[in-house]
């Protein structure tokens, strides 16, 4: 054992225990493999949601835990004999707010409980060298932090020459060889690195084919989003700071959607002729189509895209100043509505109204918590008043009489009120609010 190597004894076996010992400057860990057990495979079982969708084996939650002593001793046995193998994955395809679908691979269930212990011990290991701006699948982090940093890059720090880079397909290509050797500088633990090897290494079956799984990591996976983590923070987020941060460029980062910003034109055009040789030098490619470079000043008239929000410059009502304004970006806004618009049609029968007003006041909440800023009132209230007039229309067809007059369906709203858009002065992000760009 080297000097910088450090072995977990057997009194140490929370993850917090890992943490401390990953918080020493270039430490080396081993003995990780022993956080397979009983005890943290149980913790898994119940952290595990057990309503999401089943793997291959069609196996849920309530029927491995009927025998769950039995079941987690024998898993246990299996992953320190070595003869423990993943199943092939169920692919299930999702659709994209752009009308194309998502290929999300889908775990059998003991095996999601053999991804959650190794996603804990690998966010352990690896939280404590994570950038500050880099925030996606992070504990008390989350797309909003993103969004922030970026307005604040803008229009605080003067930011204004802004890089929107766009990974072709990147869960889809990350070099499965690669992304071990970057675990290697971290873990020296041959039986955690082989297992991270073979459940890379798993199949996903489509209704179509077998999708062999030679490089990438599936989405949907539970291991999966610490593991793309890792794989940005040494393709992207190290270079990048020991680069670009010093002469003042400042990124914001959620999992592979990331925006760039910069003081100069100068330090925009040089990021970006060497951003793709980077990322190319890691397997990956730069879709150029989808990347741009933005000359983000008041006065350019330009907009650019992030986590379903648009960055504009917009007049201040009543003034000619511009200020920084951000807004639902439209096609997001769209697919909300025509979600809510399909769910009501299949719906409007299925379950009473009771149930339906509910389901509905859930994702108004749901909407309003992650695009709830100050400045995008305009497309909260839009999305508000269209979602209660489909909620009207549907329940007016659950029969071919009318079963609900507008005079009824105002009685309701009045006993049981929708959440409607929170006042600027009580968002919870009210991220931009009284400030102004002369």
């Amino acid at each position: 054992m080297t000097k910088k190597e450090f072995r977990l004894t057997s009194q140490s076996n929370s993850w917090s225990q890992i943490g401390l010992l990953a918080k020493r400057k270039g430490a080396v860990i081993n003995n990780m493999f022993r956080h397979f057990n009983t005890e943290n495979l149980r913790e898994a079982y119940h952290a595990i949601d057990g309503s999401k969708a089943v793997g291959i084996d069609r196996t849920t939650k309530d029927q491995y835990g009927k025998n769950l002593d039995d079941n987690l001793q024998s898993l246990v046995d299996r992953l320190h004999k070595g003869t423990y193998r993943p199943q092939v994955k169920r692919g299930v395809e999702i659709p994209k707010a752009n009308g194309k679908t998502r290929l999300i691979a889908v775990a059998a269930f003991e095996d999601k409980l053999v991804e959650w212990v190794l996603a804990q011990i690998l966010t352990q290991l690896y939280e404590p060298l994570f950038i500050e701006t880099s925030y996606g699948f992070r504990p008390r982090r989350s797309a909003f932090h993103a969004v922030k940093t970026t307005f604040n890059a803008i229009f605080k720090k003067k930011r204004n020459f802004v890089v929107d880079v766009d990974i072709r397909s990147f869960f889809d290509t990350v070099s499965h060889r690669k992304l071990i050797k970057m675990l290697e500088k971290r873990i020296n633990d041959r039986k955690l690195l082989s297992l991270t090897a073979r459940m890379l290494a798993v199949g996903v079956l489509t209704q179509a084919k077998m999708v062999e799984k030679t490089q990438g990591t599936p989405q949907g996976g539970i291991v999966s989003p610490i593991l793309s983590n890792i794989y940005l923070h040494h393709a992207l987020d190290i270079w990048f700071i020991e680069n670009f941060s010093r002469e003042g460029g400042i990124m914001s980062r959620y999992a592979d959607d990331v925006i760039f910003s910069f003081t100069t034109k100068e330090e925009m055009d040089k990021f970006f002729t060497q951003v793709k040789a980077r990322l190319a030098h890691f397997n990956l490619e730069m879709n150029e189509d989808k990347s741009h470079k933005i000359d983000f000043t008041p006065r350019g008239g330009n907009v650019f895209h992030f986590l379903g929000f648009t960055f504009y410059w917009g007049k201040d009502r009543g003034t000619s100043k511009k200020r920084l304004k951000i807004k639902t970006k439209r096609d997001r806004l769209n697919k909300a509505i025509a979600d809510v618009n399909t769910w009501l049609k299949e719906n409007r029968n299925r379950f009473s109204t009771n149930k339906i007003w509910g389901r509905i006041a859930s994702i108004l909440r749901g909407h309003y918590n992650y695009f709830g800023l100050s400045c995008n009132r305009p497309k909260l209230n839009h999305f508000f008043f269209t979602v209660r007039g489909l909620l009207f229309k549907w329940l007016n067809r659950r029969s071919q009489r009318k079963s609900m007059s507008g005079a009824k369906f105002e009685r309701r709203l009045l006993r049981y009120p929708l959440p409607s858009p929170p006042d600027a002065r009580k968002l919870k992000h009210p991220i931009d609010r009284r400030i102004y760009v002369h």
